[in-house]
């Protein structure tokens, strides 16, 4: 879900990517130390080392207090499929042998059912939910502990007679849209050189910062408003010179859920007061969906390319990632 952090950590990885732009095509720019923070500047900023008392300049985000207004959601809010993650995992039927098949290691590889129709004409179903971990050979033997009389070899399951066919399916995900908001960011520039204030500053107001739209981490997308800037010169006395611009950013919020894609029937039947499970009982498979792999995946896709090459420490400091340096 969308929340502040991701929108500051959204103002921030704009800003960061699109100074190495204007950096790469300018000697002055690239000579100068700037770090960009979704957070509030720190003691160590001043003291340790890298700091502003070596020639570093810190652009720090931040949601200003009181700055928040509550705005009003379209009527009929529904659940809508955004993203779906398709099944790495593949079953090649040959004759009466299934040959399970992962030929990557990516999280959440999909679901599998597995249908045997007997000679006389009986169906039975085996299903299993892969995990990155696993190889062929074990969907195969999951698989085969569900259905009497199948033999593994290697990744391929064989049954005595009759049929075999497979479905694989992935993982959709829903959203929902459950409260939109304005809110207030204070975009702050620090800096030991009253020059760089002016300079940076600038190109922070005309370049930096977004004017309309700004791209969210998530992929999706946020309206800005410029609000104002200001000088501080409280610091002044120990050489520290701040800029502060306020953009006004309206965002949405929404809540998600991830759903395996059906492979197998199922279902409750209800009987002098007692339910009884048939095949996969309801919300079965939901308690295995891999949900901290489905995210991590949908952030890696759903991340704005001008981002990818960056990533956020705990404090929130944009850094490029190891194998972009």
């Amino acid at each position: 879900m969308t929340d502040l952090f991701h929108v500051a950590r959204g103002l921030a990885l704009c800003c960061a990517s699109r100074f190495a732009d204007v950096a790469a095509s300018s000697l002055f720019w690239s000579a100068q130390k700037v770090f960009f923070r979704a957070g509030p500047l720190m003691p160590s900023d001043l003291f340790a080392s890298p700091s502003l008392r070596e020639a570093v300049s810190y652009v720090t985000v931040a949601a200003l207090p009181g700055g928040y207004e509550a705005l009003s959601t379209p009527l009929g809010q529904e659940w809508v499929e955004t993203l779906r993650i398709p099944p790495t995992l593949s079953v090649e039927i040959r004759d009466r042998t299934a040959q399970c098949k992962l030929p990557s290691r990516r999280a959440a590889p999909g679901i599998v059912a597995l249908i045997w129709t007997t000679p006389h004409g009986e169906r039975h179903v085996a299903r299993h939910v892969a995990d990155s971990q696993e190889t062929g050979g074990q969907v195969a033997q999951s698989l085969a502990s569900q259905l009497e009389g199948a033999v593994v070899t290697e990744d391929r399951l064989s049954v005595s007679g009759g049929s075999l066919s497979a479905i694989v399916g992935g993982y959709g995900r829903s959203s929902c849209l459950v409260r939109r908001q304005s809110q207030i960011f204070r975009v702050s520039l620090w800096t030991t050189a009253c020059e760089t204030r002016l300079m940076l500053g600038d190109l922070l107001v005309s370049r930096l910062l977004p004017r309309d739209w700004l791209a969210l981490p998530d992929g999706r997308q946020a309206q800005v408003f410029f609000e104002g800037e200001d000088v501080q010169d409280a610091m002044q006395t120990q050489s520290l010179f701040r800029r502060d611009v306020r953009v006004r950013v309206i965002f949405d919020r929404y809540d998600s859920v991830w759903s395996p894609q059906m492979v197998a029937g199922g279902g409750w039947i209800h009987l002098n007061g007692a339910s009884f499970p048939f095949d996969t009982a309801p919300d079965q498979l939901r308690d295995e969906i891999p949900v901290e792999a489905l995210d991590a995946l949908a952030a890696a896709q759903e991340m704005p390319p001008a981002y990818r090459i960056w990533e956020t420490d705990c404090d929130g400091t944009v850094r490029l990632l190891p194998q972009s340096v």
